[in-house]
């Protein structure tokens, strides 16, 4: 009986840092790993928008994702892609994930935030208190660029 591939969960919410954690992801998992792509339709602290419909928050988050797969680098073809989509807040998404997928870790993009948002909490602090697993937060290409520079 042969091991399970290797696992990560990446959060992706369209942004330029979930792209690059996805990309990050699918090359530390190529050539054989899964990965799991985890779209949380509300905010961290706010409920679901209540103009639309669950079925068009899915609809949405789908269409994403799927755009993702299309813009994809070659390293993600070679992987399993299992896309899941929540009406949880992105956290709670992407622990449960990693529990059901027996995941090695949670991969997700930084980002500079407003001081406001630093103080009410990130998605990234949530998980750094609650995931059963480790995280990786992949740094932006700019914040990459602005620290080679330094």
């Amino acid at each position: 009986m042969s091991a399970a591939p290797r696992c990560l969960v990446v959060g992706y919410d369209r942004t330029e840092s979930a792209r690059g954690a996805a990309r990050w992801a699918a090359r530390e998992l190529a050539p054989d790993g899964k990965l799991v792509i985890v779209h949380a339709s509300r905010s961290q602290h706010a409920p679901a928008s209540p103009l639309t419909t669950k079925e068009e928050r899915r609809e949405l988050a789908r269409a994403l994702i799927d755009e993702l797969l299309l813009e994809s680098e070659d390293s993600l073809f070679d992987l399993q892609v299992v896309a899941e989509i929540s009406d949880s807040d992105p956290a709670h998404a992407l622990t449960h994930a990693a529990i059901e997928h027996r995941a090695h870790a949670i991969v997700i993009g930084t980002e500079q935030h407003s001081a406001l948002h630093r103080a009410v909490g990130t998605v990234t602090t949530e998980l750094l208190r609650s995931s059963p697993v480790a995280v990786v937060a992949v740094p932006s290409e700019e914040a990459l660029a602005r620290a080679r520079a330094s």
